[in-house]
């Protein structure tokens, strides 16, 4: 067809002076622009990343583990009844069609231009969606994904070869960012670490001991990896971990803060994670929530605060790790040698960087804490209700990994959670594939639905069995 209308119109123009040409050749908008600099690619790539860290599947985590709730009617949030479509945006346009879509795309583009810099970081953001998305449903499309016409219908990998897949993006992000740097390497459109190569290579080994320890209970000889990781090679202070800072309008707003603003009264904090905090006399409970006294219930986030919300503000500073994470991971590893004065010492000191974090006084709660630990039978159980507590607002997420890999802290599931997603009830350990994935590429759903015991929301991931 495109060739008799060529035809046709070059026969049109037989007696007139203008030579013929293809009609692809004339129908170009020269005001449109064919190619994208990096520097613009780089901001929105960054922007969607920090984005998914707190956005649905996050909030979910944050109601599984009991921090938050849903306020009354609100069932999507105050059951553990999370249906396959609750997830399609997280899927679609936050993850396969959004951060990691953009960051192959910048890795792609990088490489071709020969700007490693912006290949590491790039290939960061890859290696951080896939591992959360991982995390949270098991198999995933991975090497598979994200080929465009080149595959449709992606397979799915399994857990195992994800997570093996992360660290090889990882590794491979720390190379190319210990390359020579270039002129056209990253400036103010990173808008994490403006550029600073070792303060994202220090960020690529802080995730690579993040994700081995989702691992460790099926390989438990990383655990001298992971503290050598830790010690000499992921960042050492709270001003060199990877902050992303929001904006003040609702447009750039910190996702958390969003859905208040957009969805008032949808979740509040759950009255049990109040109480423990009222119990242990926890000085961060005053910067965590506010008492709403109208709903007789306490608010994570509260339209006329004053800024004491710490995680609930619109410019709130998130980072994509924390270095108390790392610090509670490395007690958690030195309880596993063995050594209980060790693993204190770690717990200690990731208490008094996440109070310092907030900005609370902890002195009086962590002589307390340390009484505690010392007369403590489980004191692994210690450390991970300590974590617990410390990643609220900035890691759901890391929350649920935690509470699935160790079954602290200690949890009871509501009547309301048997349901036939999730049968017989409990804590959900992971969640169902979104509907549009269904729905598009359900042979392969279906497939790693059959490697995974059918894949509902009771059926433990590999990583945690």
């Amino acid at each position: 067809m495109k060739n008799i209308i060529t035809f046709l119109f070059c026969l049109g123009l037989i007696s007139s002076p203008i030579a013929c040409v293809n009609l692809e050749d004339i129908n170009i908008d020269p005001t449109r622009p064919s190619d994208v600099d990096l520097r613009l690619m780089l901001p929105e790539a960054l922007t969607q990343t920090a984005f998914n860290q707190g956005t649905h599947p996050v909030r979910i985590a944050g109601v599984t583990v009991q921090q938050l709730a849903g306020f009354k009617s609100k069932t999507l949030y105050s059951a553990y009844s999370s249906p396959e479509v609750s997830f399609n945006d997280y899927w679609t346009e936050g993850l396969y069609a959004g951060s990691l879509r953009s960051a192959k795309l910048i890795a792609d583009k990088a490489e071709a231009e020969n700007l490693p810099h912006y290949t590491g970081i790039a290939k960061i953001l890859l290696a951080l969606g896939y591992a959360d998305a991982t995390s949270y449903f098991g198999d995933i499309p991975f090497s598979d994904a994200l080929k465009g016409n080149e595959s449709l219908k992606p397979i799915f990998d399994t857990q195992e070869e994800v997570y093996e897949g992360v660290q090889k993006l990882l590794d491979e992000a720390i190379n190319h960012l210990l390359q020579s740097g270039s002129p056209a390497g990253p400036e103010v459109d990173d808008l994490i670490f403006g550029g600073d190569a070792s303060a994202w290579v220090a960020t690529a080994y802080a995730l690579k001991a993040r994700y081995l320890m989702h691992t460790i209970k099926r390989k438990p000889n990383a655990a001298s990896s992971i503290l050598d990781i830790i010690r000499n090679k992921a960042f050492q202070s709270t001003n060199a971990q990877p902050d992303f800072t929001w904006g003040t309008t609702q447009t750039d707003n910190n996702p958390l803060a969003k859905f208040g603003v957009d969805r008032p009264n949808t979740i509040f904090i759950d009255p049990r994670f109040a109480q423990q905090m009222e119990t242990n006399t926890d000085p961060r409970q005053d910067a965590y929530m506010a008492f709403n006294t109208e709903y007789n219930e306490y608010q994570y986030f509260d339209n006329g605060n004053d800024g004491t919300l710490y995680w609930a503000q619109n410019n709130t500073v998130v980072p994509l790790i924390s270095l108390e994470e790392l610090q509670f991971i490395e007690a958690e590893l030195e309880l596993m040698k063995g050594d209980e004065t060790a693993a204190k010492a770690a717990l200690l000191k990731a208490v008094a960087t996440n109070m310092a974090h907030i900005g609370v006084d902890g002195t009086a709660y962590m002589a307390s804490l340390s009484t505690i630990y010392d007369a403590a039978a489980n004191k692994e159980e210690i450390i991970i209700n300590e974590a617990y507590t410390a990643y609220y607002g900035q890691a759901f997420h890391q929350i649920w990994a935690n509470y699935r890999r160790t079954g602290y802290p200690k949890l009871l599931a509501p009547p309301e959670s048997d349901i036939p997603f999730n049968p017989g009830g409990g804590i959900p350990q992971r969640y169902l594939y979104p509907l549009s994935e269904v729905e598009l590429n359900g042979n392969n759903v279906q497939a790693a639905r059959d490697r995974q015991d059918g894949a509902l929301m009771n059926i433990p991931l590999w990583a945690f069995q």
